[in-house]
Order: structure tokens, then sequence, then C-alpha cells
């Protein structure tokens, strides 16, 4: 009886365990992208409503602007893989779907 019940302790902290490593942020809280930047006068701007996808290099910052609204962001997390906008972009920024393809960190050689 004691052994069922620590396997089913187990297997619930295992699952917890999962469903917070399946979130999009490192251990120390910091997002898988990069992160929100202040709004600067070099930073590229991209009208959301044009584009149909993105190209940027590692550690560009971004203005996306849509309807009226707009955020920055810099895209100095992980490298050489899409960034759905959806996921960075604040609450009720926009609807339309827009990939971020983020390339290769020059500092990393794999």
């Amino acid at each position: 009886m004691r052994s069922t019940r620590l396997i089913q302790v187990a297997i619930i902290f295992g699952m917890a365990s999962a469903s917070a490593m399946a979130a999009d942020t490192f251990a120390n809280g910091q997002s898988f992208y990069g992160q929100p930047a202040q709004q600067a006068a070099k930073a590229r701007v991209v009208d959301v409503s044009t584009a149909r996808h993105l190209n940027v290099a590692y550690g560009d910052t971004v203005t996306f602007r849509s309807e009226g609204k707009e955020f920055s962001w810099t895209f100095n997390g992980l490298d050489r893989r899409p960034v759905d906008l959806a996921k960075i972009a604040p609450a009720g920024f926009t609807g339309k779907s827009l990939n971020v393809y983020v390339a290769q960190n020059p500092l990393t050689r794999n």
C-alpha cells in the first residue's frame, strides 16, 4: 500500500515538473525568445498587417506595429528557430499569425 502511494506521488511530481518545463522560459524565468525592449531609434519597424514572415539576426531589436499598437522585442534568446509572434506579443496585440525566424548566434558554432 505504501509503495503504491509513493509511486502515485512520484507520478504527480513528474507530471508537475514536465508541465513547468513546457513553459517557454528558462529556469531563471527569462524567455526562450529574448526579451521586451525599450523602443529605440535603431530598431527595425515591422507592420504586422503586411508581413507574412520575418527573418532577423540574433540580437536584433524589432518594433512590431499593428492597428495603432506597437511593442519592441530583442531576439537574444535561443537561435535558429522560429518564434510565433503570439508567444511574445502583449495580450490583444493582433490575431494575425506571424513567424519570426532568428538566425544563428555568431558566438556559437553548432
